[in-house]
């Protein structure tokens, strides 16, 4: 595992997530304690760098692509929403419509990142069930996480202390849809850390669990599915950028 920087941040508009800049590097993904379909834990290498939003996606930031005529899905029905607050109540066709429009605002290569990409980045460097683990409490917004942490609303991003990599809300907060369509476990993944995406996906996989959701659905390893045309609640999105 390399170096990461936590101060190696940048934006490419006003109106763009902030990104962090994430090293290329090896880890082990899935895990044996969790739910069968996050086994056989495997070595995944990702190659290059990229870099991923410090943060979920905003109500401001989706407004702003509303506003720019890339979401033509307009503003979803949300809880009790603020600018500050993660988009959430999306599709995954909605999410991949915002990468879209960022791409074409930016001139930059603004995508889904895949399941490998996702939790190479969750784990910050980590290797337990939660980057937090061994540390006083719990660093995130979930059902039962206790005290502050148990919300009945998403926090607004960057309520709660960013990973080893700099990235917030990694854990709790929305669910966060990634590239890959969704398979029952890992047997025959890539390695390569790009996504699992076969011609016949019928679902696509979300990560990190929501505010709605227990500890065990917030862990780095834990995976949900969801139509790719079907608007929920819990879900929402954080883009990659890659980098050249």
């Amino acid at each position: 595992m390399r170096n990461h920087s936590k101060s190696a941040s940048f934006q490419d508009c006003p109106d763009c997530p902030v990104m962090v800049r994430i090293a290329p590097g090896s880890f082990s993904m899935g895990s044996d304690q969790g739910d069968r379909s996050e086994r056989p834990v495997h070595k995944v290498t990702i190659a290059k760098p990229f870099a991923l939003g410090a943060y979920e996606v905003t109500v401001a930031e989706w407004r702003a692509c509303v506003e720019g005529g890339g979401c033509t899905g307009g503003m979803p029905r949300m809880t009790k929403p603020t600018d500050s607050t993660p988009i959430h109540n999306i599709s995954w066709l909605e999410a991949q419509a915002y990468a879209k429009w960022l791409s074409q605002k930016t001139g930059q290569r603004y995508r889904l990142p895949s399941e490998a990409e996702w939790e190479y980045a969750a784990r910050g460097g980590t290797t337990g069930r939660y980057w937090w683990d061994g540390q006083t409490g719990t660093l995130a917004n979930c059902k039962d996480c206790g005290g502050a942490q148990e919300r009945l609303t998403p926090a607004s991003v960057g309520s709660y202390k960013p990973n080893p990599f700099g990235l917030h809300d990694m854990n709790g907060g929305v669910a966060e849809w990634v590239a890959d369509c969704w398979h029952a476990d890992y047997a025959g993944a890539p390695t390569d850390g790009s996504a699992w995406t076969p011609a016949n996906c019928r679902e696509r996989v979300l990560r990190g669990g929501s505010w709605r959701g227990g500890l065990a659905d917030i862990t780095d390893t834990a995976r949900l599915f969801y139509d790719p045309d079907v608007r929920y609640l819990n879900n929402g999105v954080r883009v990659l950028r890659e980098l050249n």
